[in-house]
């Protein structure tokens, strides 16, 4: 499938003016850009042209496989894979939860009933490379019992058959999962236009001066006034901005030299 681009799809990038603009910390966040979407489509133009394609998410049960390019709906293991990677990888770097997701295929762990089956220590230990292993086993088994309670049509249908703005009300709702993780499933899972917030959406944001001190909620308000609603845009900007905060943009060190939104950038 081709790449999505902002201009690509028809949006019109003259729109000027903040979506959100009470609530940004700084009354010109994005000059000398003249359009907020404008700046946010170079961000992503360069991002793109810098790294290429993404594929998010990455399934596979060793969570390796990234399929750049592709935007279509993922299958029901896959939908679930993602879910519980999105709760693994909560508070931890992916590769310690690509040796979770390998620990769970290698135990046949690979669906919603085979998890609440398996006793809680024997899936922490399946976990424990993602940290904080107790507890994320409980919410593992909390969200897969969930499933089976309330949902025994299975995650595709539930997911497709709810709204998003449902859906995500559904998702947070449940103990442990928060709106990155709520988000993530929505996104990447369900296919629903939900822009994910994370750590290095608002380090880079504020580097690049747009944010400030936005709540989760504004940031993510910030984002979906600003661009247009469409998975595949979303899908490779937050996949992007993640890659660029892990090799360039980082929290303490950053790599400012050949990063590709330099002469984007107010600094650090």
């Amino acid at each position: 499938m081709t790449t999505p681009s902002l201009q690509g799809i028809g949006y019109k990038v003259e729109r000027s003016g903040f979506g959100v603009k009470n609530s940004l910390s700084s009354p010109s966040p994005l000059s000398p850009s003249p359009s907020t979407l404008a700046f946010l489509g170079e961000v992503y133009a360069l991002l793109l042209a810098a790294f290429g394609p993404q594929g998010w998410w990455p399934v596979g049960w060793d969570a390796a496989r990234y399929r750049r390019g592709f935007y279509g709906r993922p299958s029901e293991a896959e939908i679930f894979e993602i879910c519980a990677g999105a709760i693994l990888t909560q508070n931890t770097a992916w590769i310690n939860v690509e040796k979770a997701l390998a620990a769970l295929k290698g135990a046949g762990a690979v669906s919603p009933g085979k998890i609440c089956a398996i006793p809680a220590g024997r899936l922490g230990q399946l976990i424990r490379s993602s940290g904080y292993y107790r507890q994320k086993a409980g919410r593992l088994k909390g969200f897969c019992a969930y499933i089976l309670r309330k949902h025994p049509e299975g995650l595709a249908k539930w997911f497709s058959a709810a709204p998003r703005e449902a859906l995500r009300a559904e998702l947070l709702s449940l103990k442990g999962i928060g709106p990155e993780t709520a988000d993530s499933m929505s996104l990447y899972a369900a296919g629903k236009p939900c822009f994910v917030i994370d750590a290095y959406t608002k380090r880079i944001g504020r580097r690049l001066g747009i944010g400030g001190d936005l709540s989760y909620e504004g940031w993510q308000t910030f984002f979906q006034a600003e661009l247009p609603p469409n998975v595949k845009i979303y899908n490779e900007f937050h996949a992007l901005l993640v890659k660029l905060g892990k090799e360039f943009c980082r929290k303490s060190e950053p790599r400012c030299s050949g990063c590709p939104l330099g002469r984007l950038c107010r600094g650090c």
